[in-house]
This record gives C-alpha cells, sequence and structure tokens, in this order.
C-alpha cells in the first residue's frame, strides 16, 4: 500500500479521541436521532471502479446494521463500530459550517475532485514524538478559537473539516505534520491575529485536490487502503499527484454517529 504503514503511523497519536474497540462504544447520546442509511450518490459524489470492488485485495464493503463485535449499544448507535456509508456532506455542512470546497465532476472512477478556495487557516504543527501530538495540537487551536489566544478575544464557530497535513521525505516517510482548522467565513477578510505561539494564521492558496471518503475510523485497514485506491484511480486517468504531502481530513465527531473522513491527495499541478 505504497508505504501507508509507514507514512500512516501517525494513526497511533489519536488515542485520547479515537475508536478504542467495542468497549469503548459511541458515548453521546442524541434523543430523537434517527440514522438513515443514505445513497452512495449522496455519499461519494463519483462511481466505484469496478476493479476495486471485485478485488479481495481491497476490503470495499460496508456492514449497516448490529455491530459483530458487541451487538447493539444502549444509546442506539453501536452499529456504528462497523465500516459504513460516509454521512454525506450536504448532512454535515446543514449543521456546521463548511469553507466554499467546489466539488466537481471528476474525469474518472474512484475519486472525486475538490477546489479548496483561498483562505486563512488557524494551524499548529503535530508533535510527531508524542503519543497525542494531534489532540494537542487540536487543543491549541481550540485556544485561538475560543478567544482565549487570539488579538480580538474573538470567540469563532467550529469549521469542518479539520486537516491533518503530513508532509513527507524521498523515502517516504513523514517529516513534520500540522493541524489546520478553517476561520470561519466571517472573519475571513481580518482574521484576528494569534496571541499563543504554537498556533499561527496562514494563508492557504486556492488548491485542487482528490479525495476518497470513508465511513469509519482512521486506525481501520480499511481507511488506509483509500489513500491506496485514490492513486491507482488517479493512475488509470493519468493524474500525477503531489508526493510530499498527504491529508487527513475530518469531518464528523468520533464519539457518535455516521463517520466522515476522507483521504485527500494534491494534484501535483496547482496552475489551474
Amino acid at each position: 500500500m505504497f508505504k501507508l504503514i509507514a507514512i500512516l503511523g501517525l494513526v497511533s497519536l489519536v488515542a485520547a479521541h479515537r475508536y478504542k474497540g467495542p468497549e469503548w462504544r459511541q458515548t453521546k447520546k442524541v434523543d430523537g436521532h434517527v440514522d438513515v442509511v443514505p445513497e452512495w450518490d449522496d455519499s461519494h459524489g463519483y462511481e466505484e471502479c469496478e476493479e476495486f470492488l471485485n478485488d479481495p485485495a481491497y476490503n470495499e464493503d460496508w456492514v449497516e446494521g448490529a455491530s459483530k463485535e458487541a451487538g447493539n449499544a444502549a444509546n442506539g448507535m453501536h452499529h456504528l463500530l462497523n465500516r459504513h456509508m460516509p454521512k454525506p456532506i450536504s448532512e454535515i455542512c446543514s449543521s456546521y459550517e463548511c469553507p466554499a470546497f467546489e466539488r466537481v465532476d471528476s474525469v474518472g472512477c474512484g475519486f472525486e475532485t475538490v477546489t479548496i478556495p483561498r483562505g486563512y487557516w488557524m494551524v499548529s504543527d503535530i508533535d510527531l514524538e508524542r503519543e497525542l501530538g494531534e489532540r494537542e495540537a487540536y487543543k491549541r487551536v481550540y485556544l485561538y478559537r475560543s478567544g482565549k489566544k487570539n488579538s480580538a478575544n474573538q470567540k469563532m464557530n467550529f469549521v469542518v473539516p479539520v486537516m491533518k497535513k503530513y508532509y513527507l521525505g524521498q523515502d517516504g516517510k513523514v517529516e513534520r505534520a500540522e493541524l489546520g482548522m478553517y476561520i470561519p467565513a466571517a472573519f475571513q477578510s481580518d482574521p484576528p491575529a494569534s496571541t499563543y505561539s504554537e498556533v499561527r494564521v496562514e494563508e492557504w492558496a486556492r488548491a485542487r485536490v482528490y479525495v476518497r471518503p470513508y465511513g469509519g475510523y482512521r486506525e481501520e485497514e480499511g481507511y488506509l487502503q483509500q489513500f491506496d485506491l485514490l492513486k491507482k484511480a488517479l493512475e488509470k486517468v493519468n493524474i500525477s499527484t503531489d508526493p510530499s504531502v498527504r491529508v487527513v481530513a475530518g469531518y464528523t465527531y468520533m464519539r457518535y454517529g455516521r463517520q466522515r473522513i476522507e483521504a485527500m491527495l494534491y494534484d501535483s499541478d496547482q496552475s489551474f
């Protein structure tokens, strides 16, 4: 899986906020919630490559219904410990603010094409030497977003996705990483300065990326395979990607309900 085990050794870094097996469970309860299994087109936005579905090397299936490990949970959401259809973007962005990502028809199967607009992001480095490096970076960004560590003492909305960028060396190993969250639209024209040395405000350039969404958790082999499948799908239509960066884009609260995380690669040619 083109060095994914080494590249995504990072997955062990999220121990404080991740799926930890059936004994952990999804613990948040929402009264009156009714889960509806979405259609493929709503969840993915592209046609799957037939060879991926038929290749036994890939686990491109999902199990809706009761968890094989632990049955039904008291909160009724335990079935989502299995891999499942990802939560649709339209549903997520009706509840949370989302940047104006442009999702367009792709030229091939197996991936979605997304244009990320130029904009300001709040960013903190992930300490790869620390077991909880990702979680600690998230907490630092929260301090900026909460108003405790920005120049205007301004509290800002939570915006999804949370983007974790992993920068790779020529050997394919992660050399450094950072966590970014989009600054809400209301503050894009004049974002508050960070008063915390470990959080910076960066303007990220407009970018074309390619994604595959996943309904489940980063630790699962099925998620790791999404990078492999994404690269194979892009190669089928002669699209090359930037080998120096890979992105995990998280859209959903990991302790409750239907999940959506995206495997994301940047186009090698950003002159569009």
